[in-house]
């Protein structure tokens, strides 16, 4: 009996480390990159805590390896939201005897305290403690069926929760070294050290912020290369979380001077000044500004590195010499004086060129300000959809279409679920992204798994789900303030497409204005905002001050301002070249064949989020 016990236990060590031997000391494919489902973190300041994870998309089950700097218990789990209520977790360790002890728990509803689960779901691989180090390698199934105790691992945001202590056994609350850290578990993640020839490219911008709320600043910058270069992969940096803190979002733009032009002689001298504010009118008609359409990097906030796959890269100096603008949104909520702020895009870039050519494509609810994105007060489940219309795809796609490779989807602070929908001809294709426990605070480009073919006549949409009790009452709109609203998917794709990279929509129908109460509303410079402009008796209130103080948010009228933002016609605007732009109309296409969600498994279908998110 002995000796089949040991045999068994030799058995199990020998299949640990050939299963996961991206721990067990060959980190060759890691360290270059090969596996994009290889993900290492440390989840603590101090680096006490480190974990590695890696994606059996076979037996969908993600292995777990943690490390950490203690003696006594280790615990892990998965949340929504950062929640110790309702958590799924682990905790496990090595006694003195050498005994390795690992149990499945999860957090009630309502609770802080861990409650061992009556199914054992998370599966123990093998366990060591080595100088003063624990060492733990676990496993768990995308999906269990355990729907009461277990969180299912999908394509939605997740974040890790991770204790230690210095005593083994189950700890009690409450315990001071713990954490959590956002996550999308299953997603692709590259790494430049699979590159052999990189260099560097950084772009340093430090501004002494104006004491108000909002503030959007653009400069331009000459890029380094005169011959043509691939980007593989942007990087935000800041140096403090103070400055992380005060900045929601960047946009870096190429520019491009007319055929004829030297580039210098239009953004050679504003790249030379310090910048200014931008969306200001005097400005928008300066020439520098016209040309600089074509986006090609985005960070929002809580983003993190993007780095492309080895057959694709964003061009850089293809023509010469060649200039980017830098668009950053910078948050001073509470109008802090003398308040300076520094980041810095960084960009890796080599000569040695990708197969394709990368463009980026930005789908929604037109910016800066939309009338379309009108949000009552205290809802928790107000849907907001903005259209790339079947005409501008076939006006402006080629024969062949284009391939997303990834998506970000963006709103504001009052976002809680997004979903970028692919509608061809009668049906609608699964969604290109999406994430039903958004976090606004956590935006980074996904890697799609499997590349999406975008062909003329597709239509794209981005569905934003809200909930504004964040905002205490108050009536939100579309406009640049995080405190306003944006709902937009940005895209990379191959092959790139030259012109603007936007193809947005708004509600322009009169039947929707009349539903408000109000005749028109026009751009206001000086307020940064849409302001009404008739009728006269609320002339010059922008849309929040107008709702918060004359709209009678009743019951019957929230269900009638849904359904004019899901069933009312919107107008489209596409690029069509780098000098002009074309609309079409579009609305969220109805009685044809309707895509269901994915489906975890036999045992559980995705439950839709609120009756608002399943409306159609």
């Amino acid at each position: 009996m002995y000796r089949i016990q040991v045999k068994i236990i030799i058995i199990g060590l020998v299949l640990a480390s050939v299963q996961f031997n991206f721990t067990s000391g060959n980190h060759d494919d890691f360290d270059k990159g090969k596996n994009p489902y290889q993900h290492q973190q440390t989840l603590d300041p101090n680096g006490a805590y480190k974990i590695e994870w890696e994606v059996n998309w076979k037996e969908k089950r993600v292995i777990f390896n943690v490390t950490v700097e203690t003696k006594g218990y280790v615990g892990f789990g998965l949340s929504k939201k950062g929640k110790m209520s309702g958590a799924d977790i682990v905790i496990g360790g090595v006694e003195p005897s050498g005994r390795v002890y690992f149990s499945d728990y999860h957090v009630p509803n309502g609770s802080r305290l861990p409650i061992k689960d009556a199914s054992q779901d998370w599966i123990l691989h093998t366990g060591w403690e080595r100088n003063n180090h624990t060492f733990l390698s676990f496993s768990r199934k995308f999906e269990t069926c355990d729907e009461e105790n277990d969180l299912p691992i999908t394509n939605d945001l997740l974040t890790l929760i991770w204790a230690y202590g210095e005593v083994d056994g189950q700890p009690q609350y409450h315990f001071q070294n713990r954490g959590g850290s956002d996550v999308y578990l299953l997603d692709a993640i590259y790494s430049t050290k699979a590159v052999d020839s990189i260099q560097e490219f950084n772009i340093t911008r430090t501004l002494l912020l104006p004491e108000k709320e909002t503030t959007y600043w653009c400069d331009f910058h000459k890029v380094p290369t005169k011959t043509k270069h691939h980007i593989i992969e942007f990087n935000p940096i800041f140096p403090t979380e103070q400055d992380r803190g005060h900045i929601h979002h960047y946009l870096l733009f190429r520019c491009v001077a007319p055929k004829g032009v030297d580039p210098e002689a239009i953004f050679g001298g504003p790249s030379r000044t310090g910048g200014r504010e931008c969306y200001v009118q005097v400005e928008q008609g300066s020439l520098e500004w016209n040309y600089c359409n074509e986006l090609i990097y985005v960070y929002a906030v809580g983003g993190k590195a993007v780095v492309f796959p080895e057959h694709v890269g964003m061009p850089m100096s293809e023509s010469g010499t060649e200039y980017f603008m830098l668009q950053i949104h910078y948050d001073n909520i509470n109008r802090i004086p003398n308040l300076s702020i520094t980041s810095t895009v960084q960009m890796h870039y080599t000569s040695e060129l990708r197969e394709h050519d990368l463009g980026v494509l930005s789908v929604g609810e037109w910016v800066p300000g939309s009338p379309s994105i009108f949000l009552p007060p205290n809802a928790t489940d107000h849907v907001i959809i903005g259209h790339c219309a079947p005409g501008c795809t076939q006006s402006f796609l080629p024969p062949e279409g284009i391939n997303v490779v990834a998506a970000l989807t963006h709103s504001h602070i009052s976002g809680k679920g997004m979903r970028t929908l692919h509608f061809r001809e009668d049906t609608e294709l699964p969604w290109l992204v999406y994430d039903d426990n958004y976090n606004p605070n956590y935006q980074q480009f996904r890697m799609l798994r499997e590349e999406r073919k975008v062909l003329p006549g597709d239509q794209l949409s981005t569905r934003c789900l809200y909930d504004t009790t964040i905002m205490n009452g108050s009536t939100v709109a579309g406009g640049f303030s995080t405190r306003q609203e944006m709902c937009d998917t940005m895209i990379y794709y191959y092959n790139r497409i030259l012109g603007n990279s936007f193809c947005l929509s708004q509600i322009r129908s009169r039947e929707y204005y009349n539903l408000l109460g109000i005749g028109n509303i026009t751009w206001n410079d000086q307020r940064k905002d849409l302001t009404i402009s008739s009728p006269q008796q609320f002339a010059g209130l922008t849309m929040v001050e107008y709702g918060n103080e004359f709209v009678d948010w009743n019951i019957a009228f929230r269900k009638e301002l849904q359904m004019h933002h899901l069933n009312q016609p919107h107008v489209s605007i596409c690029p069509a070249s780098l000098s002009g732009k074309i609309e079409h109309p579009a609305s969220l296409p109805r009685n044809i064949a309707r895509y269901a969600g994915p489906i975890r498994s036999q045992c559980s279908q995705i439950k839709k989020m609120g009756r608002g998110w399943s409306r159609s």
